[in-house]
């Protein structure tokens, strides 16, 4: 959805500002690894200090909203409780004068208070990497990657390369039927990474096609 307001002499298109903004966010290092998957993935610190600075200097900002879409407990093996909450985050994109608004579901677990915050990181995490096409990682060797520190690759200096061909929203969108709904692997992946024992041992159930996703989303780090 857009919305605009009378525009001033020599504006710029927000459409156009995100667009500059994708070209010079530049790729971001896979700063973290999980121990349990033993794989690396990119932080939120990481995309949202290299996010900021780009839109910064593009001058638009992003303003997110959540709602939460259900929540649910579940005993773990050792009696605890395990929280389950499903988001649907809200990102108004605005610069003043023109605004979009996208949307992006997250879900997050926890064994203590932080399953709505890790859900809401979850959406905005993935909802960044979509919107600036945020790769994981840089396919042209000789350039630096984005840091957690806040800085960014600009493109605009680069020899050119073959586009990624890899299957990485293939796996994001592969679901499976998971506690009752169909839900996308990366969740399962998500909450085995974080210990949660019913999702290890429905992950040591899976067979076939289902066993590769999984291995491959733990593989890659894609967990949002």
């Amino acid at each position: 959805m857009t919305d605009e307001k009378p525009k001033p002499k020599n504006y710029i298109p927000l459409a156009i500002k995100i667009s500059n903004a994708n070209k010079n966010i530049g790729a971001i290092a896979k700063d973290r690894n999980n121990v349990y998957q033993k794989y690396a993935f990119q932080s939120e610190a990481a995309i949202k200090a290299a996010v900021q600075r780009v839109i910064w200097e593009n001058q638009f900002a992003i303003i997110p909203k959540f709602e939460i879409l259900e929540r649910e407990q579940q005993k773990t093996q050792k009696g605890g409780i395990n929280n389950f909450v499903y988001v649907q985050g809200t990102f108004t994109i605005t610069d003043g004068v023109e605004t979009i608004v996208g949307t992006m579901p997250g879900a997050g677990s926890d064994t203590g208070e932080k399953a709505v915050q890790k859900a809401c990181t979850s959406a905005q995490k993935y909802f960044y990497k979509q919107l600036f096409n945020i790769t994981d990682k840089d396919e042209d060797p000789d350039a630096q990657d984005s840091s957690s520190s806040g800085g960014y690759v600009n493109r605009d200096n680069r020899k050119p390369v073959k586009p990624n061909t890899g299957n990485s929203q293939s796996l994001r969108n592969y679901q499976i039927n998971y506690k009752g709904q169909m839900v996308p692997m990366y969740i399962v992946v998500k909450h085995a990474s974080e210990g949660n024992q019913e999702a290890k041992d429905f992950a040591n159930t899976l067979q076939g096609k289902d066993m590769d996703v999984f291995k491959q989303l733990a593989k890659e780090g894609i967990t949002s």
